[in-house]
């Protein structure tokens, strides 16, 4: 399993997408992670936790960043010349953090850990700091 942690900065699929998100600008990257999960009845693992991390720079644009928010992630939403377009994604990027929840390779995988309490408290936490 690519997810070493059950927050959603704690695999390497999340660390190599953040450093792609520094070398953009814009919200393009995150709704291209949202739609690779979006079009699929069930999102493989990867895909998912990269969805969840562009979830969280959502959250964090609105003012509600989670406390593990990469160092980075703060300063490239800091660079960024509006963060309307960002907020403006909060509902689309909730609908894919309950996706991911209720029907996904990544929820399977945790479902069967030890970690699985942790990761559906770290969602919730997400999906309020997205409402």
């Amino acid at each position: 399993m690519s997810a070493t942690g059950p927050r959603n900065f704690e695999n390497d699929d999340a660390t190599d997408w953040v450093y792609d998100l520094t070398e953009s600008t814009g919200t393009d990257l995150l709704s291209e992670a949202f739609a690779v999960v979006e079009k699929t009845d069930f999102a493989d693992a990867p895909d998912c936790c990269i969805a969840l991390a562009a979830a969280e720079v959502v959250a964090a644009a609105k003012g509600k960043p989670s406390s593990d928010l990469p160092d980075e992630v703060r300063t490239w939403l800091e660079d960024q010349e509006r963060l309307d377009g960002f907020k403006k994604l909060d509902k689309r990027a909730a609908k894919v953090a309950k996706k991911v929840q209720a029907k996904s390779e990544l929820r399977d995988q945790w479902e069967e850990s030890d970690g699985w309490h942790n990761w559906q408290m770290a969602l919730e936490g997400l999906l309020k700091r997205l409402a």
